[in-house]
C-alpha cells in the first residue's frame, strides 16, 4: 500500500505533463497560423513612405501652389448678393383694412365671408413665396422682362465641355437662374434670405432686386385681380337680392374689397418688407484660393502615398529604388 501511494504522485505528474505541453504547443501553432493568414505587415509601406516623405511633401506643396495660381488668376470670379425679406401675414393686412373701414361701421353681419375673401397668413406665405421664386414661369418671365436671356446664355469659361446645342432657350435660361439663385427660410426669425451669384457685383445686386420687385408685382397683381373679381361677384349678388338688409351688408363687403384693392395698388411694402436690400461683398464668393489650395494639397498627398504603397505591393519601387537594409525591422 505504501509503495502504491509513493508511485501514485509521480505517475500522475508524468501523465499530465505531456498533455499540458501538447495543448500549449497546439495553441501556439494555431496562434501563429492565424497571424500568418490574417495579419498584414505594414512595415514595408511605412518604411517606403518615410523614405519618400519629402517627395510626398513636395508634390503636395506644388499642387497647392498650382491650385492657388489657377484659382487666383485663371478661374472667373463669382460674387454673391444677399437680401432679407419678411412676409407680412394676411391677417395684419386685414386688420389695417378693418381700421380704415372702421368709420363705415364695425358690426358686419358677414364677417365670416369677409375673412374668407383673404388668404391665411403665417409660414404658408413664406413657403408660397419661395415656390414662386423658384418656379419655371417666374424665372422665364423675369429674364424676358429685364432682357437677361442674352447675358445668361453667354458662353462661360468651361462651356466647351458642354454640348453646343442649347435646345429650348426658355429651359436654358431657367437652368442658369436655378443654379445661381438660392433662398432660405428661417422658421425661428420668419425671414427669407435670397442669394444670387454673378460674375459682376452690380449684376448680382441688380438681378436680385429684380427678383424682389417682380415677386411684389406678381403678388400685387394677383391681389388686385382677386379683389376685382370679388367686387364684381358681390355687386352682382347685391343687385339680385330682394332683401334690403342683406344688400346693405353685401355693399359693405364691396367697400372692403375696394379698399383692399386700393391698398394693394398704392402700398409700397405690400405682401413683404425688405429688411436688408441686395448687397454683394467686395470679395469674390468663389473660387476660394485657400480652400482650393488645401484640398489640392491633401488630394495630391493621398494620391502620391497610394502610388508609393501600390508600388511596394507590386515590388516595383516608385520614383527611386529602395535599397535593402540587412538587420532592419523589415527583414527581421
Amino acid at each position: 500500500m505504501a509503495d502504491n501511494r509513493k508511485l501514485a504522485g509521480p505517475e500522475i505528474k508524468i501523465r499530465r505533463a505531456p498533455r499540458a505541453d501538447e495543448r500549449e504547443a497546439e495553441h501556439e501553432g494555431m496562434r501563429w497560423r492565424y497571424e500568418d493568414d490574417y495579419t498584414v505587415d505594414l512595415a514595408p509601406y511605412i518604411h517606403a513612405l518615410r523614405r519618400r516623405f519629402w517627395t510626398v511633401t513636395s508634390a503636395a506643396v506644388g499642387a497647392a501652389i498650382m491650385a492657388a495660381l489657377v484659382a487666383g488668376f485663371v478661374l472667373p470670379k463669382w460674387y454673391r448678393a444677399a437680401a432679407v425679406i419678411r412676409p407680412i401675414a394676411t391677417p395684419a393686412v386685414e386688420s389695417r383694412i378693418a381700421g380704415v373701414m372702421g368709420g363705415l361701421g364695425g358690426g358686419l353681419g358677414l364677417s365670416g365671408l369677409a375673412a374668407s375673401l383673404g388668404a391665411g397668413g403665417g409660414d404658408s406665405d413664406a413657403e408660397e413665396y419661395i415656390a414662386i421664386l423658384q418656379g419655371f414661369q417666374f424665372d422665364v418671365n423675369l429674364a424676358e422682362r429685364h432682357h437677361l436671356s442674352k447675358e445668361l446664355l453667354k458662353p462661360g469659361f468651361l462651356s466647351f465641355l458642354h454640348s453646343s446645342k442649347i435646345g429650348d432657350p426658355s429651359w436654358a435660361v431657367y437652368r442658369v437662374l436655378e443654379k445661381r439663385f438660392e433662398c432660405d427660410y428661417s422658421i425661428k426669425t420668419g425671414n427669407i434670405t435670397l442669394y444670387f451669384q454673378s460674375h459682376n457685383r452690380s449684376d448680382a445686386e441688380n438681378i436680385l432686386s429684380y427678383y424682389i420687385q417682380d415677386l411684389r408685382d406678381l403678388l400685387r397683381a394677383r391681389e388686385i385681380a382677386g379683389a376685382s373679381s370679388a367686387i364684381d361677384s358681390l355687386e352682382e349678388e347685391a343687385n339680385s337680392t330682394p332683401d334690403s338688409l342683406l344688400r346693405s351688408q353685401l355693399y359693405e363687403l364691396v367697400a372692403r374689397q375696394i379698399e383692399r384693392k386700393k391698398m394693394a395698388q398704392v402700398e409700397a411694402d405690400f405682401a413683404f418688407r425688405v429688411l436688408d436690400p441686395p448687397a454683394a461683398s467686395d470679395k469674390p464668393y468663389r473660387p476660394s484660393v485657400l480652400l482650393d489650395s488645401v484640398v489640392a494639397a491633401l488630394l495630391t498627398a493621398l494620391a502620391v502615398s497610394a502610388w508609393i504603397s501600390f508600388s511596394v505591393r507590386l515590388g516595383k519601387p516608385a520614383f527611386a529604388p529602395v535599397p535593402e537594409r540587412r538587420g532592419s525591422f523589415m527583414n527581421g
